[in-house]
């Protein structure tokens, strides 16, 4: 979990307070963090190796990354809810960094230099919501067709006086032995002498409120 420091655009550690949900997860305001805390958030992801290279180098693309480890781009997906029609706009978007010769790679930054031209990006779909059949068709890619794709769901919060990030990964499914942060922030906010505000029913305030 990852509190968004408003004063400076950023990802940092969260402080104790109350939680609150928000309504949903604005996707502007999502790429503006990524573009400005990717290694924190990278690190959340559990993939640190990935490497932020650009924000919107081309119409379609919402992020392109590294992948030191794997040396690979990858194409990265950013919107409110993930629909058939999301999917295939990052497909299409995977398609046409994949198209791109060895100048044009490193047009766009240097670290691509490392990728094999024509070789087929992973891709990941962040989004507040996912649609199941959308996931479904993402999971029937993966298993009988070999593309590489996850999806992230990112949620969010209010925390005392401060905004928080939060990612579950939706597909592939988490190992069940795992812990879930996703799971610790829901029994936070069904624990009420935690001073916790939900979006759907009673509450109590956060402190300072």
């Amino acid at each position: 979990m990852l509190r968004i420091d408003e004063s400076s655009n950023t990802l940092v550690a969260p402080q104790a307070g109350g939680l609150v949900t928000e309504v949903s997860t604005d996707r502007q305001e999502l790429l503006g963090l990524l573009a400005s805390s990717w290694e924190a958030f990278s690190s959340e992801l559990g993939q640190p190796s990935l490497r932020f290279v650009a924000a919107e180098p081309v119409p379609g693309l919402d992020i392109l990354a590294f992948d030191e480890q794997a040396g690979r781009a990858v194409v990265v997906q950013v919107t409110e809810e993930v629909e058939l029609a999301e999917l295939g706009r990052g497909l299409a978007a995977a398609a046409q960094v994949a198209s791109w010769d060895d100048a044009a790679l490193a047009a766009v930054h240097e670290s691509l230099t490392a990728t094999v031209p024509g070789d087929s990006p992973q891709v990941l779909l962040l989004a507040g919501g996912f649609d199941p059949v959308a996931v479904a068709t993402v999971a029937w890619l993966v298993r009988r067709h070999g593309v590489e794709l996850s999806c992230f769901a990112v949620s969010f919060l209010r925390f005392g006086a401060e905004r928080l990030l939060t990612v579950r990964r939706e597909f592939p499914p988490r190992d069940v032995s795992a812990p879930d942060p996703a799971a610790e922030v829901q029994r936070l906010l069904g624990e009420p002498a935690l001073g916790v505000m939900t979006t759907g029913g009673s509450s109590t305030p956060p402190p300072g409120a």
